[in-house]
This record gives C-alpha cells, structure tokens and sequence, in this order.
C-alpha cells in the first residue's frame, strides 16, 4: 500500500465513534428535561412582562402563550428563541419594524 491508504484507514479509525451507552442516554434525556422544566419556569415570568417589554425581545403576548400551551415535555423556551429569530429575519428582509 501506498502512504495515501495508510492515511485514509488512520482517519476512518479517528472519526468512528462508538454508540454512545445506555446511561450516557438516560443522562442526556434527563438533561433535556430538566433544561426543558427550566425554561418553563423562565417563560412563565415573561408572562408578568407588558407588551413593550415582550416587543424589545422580539416577542409577542400571543408567541408565550403558544409555547405555554405545546405539550409538556417540549422546551418553550426553543420555540420562542425560534418564533424571535424568524420574526426578525422576515423584518430585516421587508425592512420595517412592526
């Protein structure tokens, strides 16, 4: 073989990973549902928020209430992060502010 096989076969064997362990799964999911229960907890005082302050976020009344409403194992938090950034990305491309 030449160098060039030799250095192929050396980055296949860096890159596999091994599947990762039944505890380290259980860690994980438990991970994101404590995350999960967190910002639950930190969306329910954006509803103490007024209007004006939920707009300087990038947020609406409306966006808080849908993430409190979504199933209870989902993270509120990651779909106000997501309803922000699409909110602003379509106001950067119409040029205006709402």
């Amino acid at each position: 073989m030449r160098m060039m096989n030799h250095r192929l076969d050396l980055d296949l064997a860096v890159s596999a990973k091994p599947a990762p362990t039944f505890s380290v799964r259980l860690r994980n999911a438990a991970s994101r549902l404590v995350r999960a229960w967190l910002n639950r907890a930190a969306v329910l005082q954006l509803q103490d928020l007024d209007d004006h302050q939920l707009l300087d976020l990038g947020l609406r009344r409306e966006d808080v209430t849908t993430a409190m409403t979504s199933a209870f194992f989902s993270d509120p938090g990651l779909h106000l992060t997501i309803t922000a950034r699409e909110r602003a990305r379509r106001h950067l491309r119409n040029g205006r502010l709402d």
